[in-house]
């Protein structure tokens, strides 16, 4: 019989933010575990000073964590200074320290304990948690998402050496957590709701021609977006919308405004809830990852690619990983700026078998992938 497991979630994210990799597994968690989701607090999201109820088994509670992920440069300066610095961190850590101390409530007498860490700047404050088991999923590169004060790389590899168990999201990833640490680490995918986005209808209310074509993107639009691509794009096909869907930093909107000035058929919604997102891509003719190659997105493995499989849109991506190979009928891969517009050229005058799509995306459906989550994390034979 298993046991019952009480899991502290170390989330990078907030629990109300963009519906992603930590709130997919976390509600497929056992019912026999509760969950308290600790996210960053984070401005623009209502934060929550003591354990408050998502679902009948998890609790969120907001967390000081550092915030060099965050979307003012102002505060993830101050967030670098901070981290730099011996006497600021040293201070942050005995924050971070007495605010866990406040939780040690949670948790049910007889159940097993683990953090189940995504943040790694949690690492310091772990001990305070009392985890029997500390599992690592490792969703991107951390040291290349924003920048990391070398002081605190050791928090990283510390992490890497100290988890019972090490998540990866991709190949590239696993080589990176071995060369810092890890013994063994488990690659375990992103993934899709695959009857939802196949099911949803498409959306009918996006601006522009409305006889015109959509090609499509869904995500955040920040330094890794190549935006001249996808502007040289909607110069090509002035017959198609180019329709960008996601969070963008104020330099990047004032880009998408100067950029329409030439393409008038590039429009960008901003970002939705996840609710609407299915309808938003099946609304695509083409999808979209129009990715530089960069130490971040190498060790990517992007949602919207399975995404897109699923609703049956076929896919055009650049090669900002060697992964990309390996995603088949998913994906048409473009090496330059010139294949990338012929491809999505291509795709738009051929309609596509939306089978082999959906296929793939079955494979990875979030069900599955879940399943496989909570096997490694739980079982004591992993």
């Amino acid at each position: 019989m298993r046991p019952d497991w009480d899991v502290v979630w170390l989330s990078d994210i907030p629990w109300g933010s963009l519906w992603q990799r930590p709130q997919q597994l976390a509600t497929r968690f056992p019912d026999s575990a509760r969950i308290l989701f600790v996210e960053p607090w984070t401005l623009g999201h209502p934060p929550a000073a003591r354990p408050r109820p998502v679902t009948e088994r998890i609790q969120r509670v907001s967390f000081p964590f550092l915030p060099l992920h965050a979307r003012s440069p102002a505060q993830r300066r101050l967030a670098y200074r901070l981290g730099d610095s011996a006497l600021g961190a040293a201070a942050v850590v005995a924050v971070q320290r007495a605010w866990a101390g406040t939780l040690r409530g949670f948790g049910r007498a007889g159940a097993r304990r683990m953090a189940l860490v995504q943040n790694f700047l949690a690492r310091p404050s772990l001990a305070a948690f009392r985890p029997e088991r500390i599992h690592y999923d490792m969703i991107d590169a951390p040291l290349h998402f924003a920048p990391v004060p070398p002081r605190l790389v050791p928090q990283w590899e510390g992490l890497l050496r100290d988890a019972d168990r090490v998540s990866v999201t991709s190949e590239p990833l696993a080589a990176l957590a071995r060369a810092g640490g890890a013994r063994d680490p488990r690659v375990i995918g992103n993934g899709v709701e695959a009857a939802r986005f196949r099911t949803a209808a498409p959306a009918a209310d996006l601006p522009g021609d409305p006889g015109a074509p959509i090609l499509g993107y869904v995500g955040s639009l920040h330094s890794w977006f190549d935006l001249p691509l996808v502007t040289a794009l909607a110069r090509a096909r002035r017959d198609a919308r180019v329709v960008l869907v996601g969070p963008a930093p104020p330099v990047t909107r004032d880009e998408i405004e100067r950029a329409r000035k030439d393409a008038p058929n590039l429009f960008w919604l901003g970002a939705r809830p996840y609710a609407e997102v299915p309808s938003l891509v099946r609304a695509f003719r083409v999808g979209l990852i129009p990715f530089r190659r960069t130490p971040l997105t190498e060790a990517v493995n992007p949602v919207k690619l399975y995404e897109y499989a699923a609703a049956g849109v076929p896919c055009v991506t650049t090669r900002f990983t060697d992964e990309v190979d390996a995603w088949g009928e998913a994906a048409r891969v473009a090496s330059d700026e010139k294949a990338f517009i012929a491809a999505c050229g291509a795709l738009l005058d051929a309609p596509t078998d939306p089978a082999p799509l959906h296929r793939f995306a079955e494979r990875h459906d979030w069900d599955e992938i879940g399943k496989e989550f909570v096997r490694f994390c739980l079982e004591d034979v992993a």
